[in-house]
Formats: structure tokens, C-alpha cells, sequence
């Protein structure tokens, strides 16, 4: 029997449905990605309203120069 997904339309199946278990590399990985997207993201990219600054971005940023 031909298989009905392919791995690239797997893989977004589920992620989207978050089918993977606890404590696989999959599944840490998108809570990785999910962390990342919340603390990475300027509030301007959002449209935040309450939101100050340039976030962590900016922040390294700062802290860099010289």
C-alpha cells in the first residue's frame, strides 16, 4: 500500500497537530523553536503595543558595541 504522506507534509502534520512525545528530540526541538520566537522577537515585529524597546535583539546588540 502506497504511503499517503510524504515526509515533508508528515513532518508539518504533526507538528501542527504536536503528535510527537515527551522527551523526543522532536519534541524538544519545537519547544526550542517556540522559546526562540517569543524571546527573540522585537514587540515592533508584532505591533505590541505595550511593548518597549528592541527586545533580546537589540539588547545583545547594545550590550556589544563598544
Amino acid at each position: 500500500m502506497k504511503r499517503l504522506f510524504t515526509l515533508p507534509l508528515l513532518v508539518l502534520w504533526r507538528g501542527f497537530f504536536w503528535t510527537y512525545e515527551r522527551a523526543t528530540w522532536q519534541y524538544d526541538l519545537m519547544v526550542i523553536a517556540i522559546l526562540a520566537f517569543v524571546w527573540i522577537t522585537p514587540p515592533a515585529w508584532l505591533g505590541d503595543p505595550t511593548g518597549q524597546g528592541h527586545g533580546l535583539i537589540g539588547w545583545i546588540l547594545e550590550k556589544l558595541k563598544p
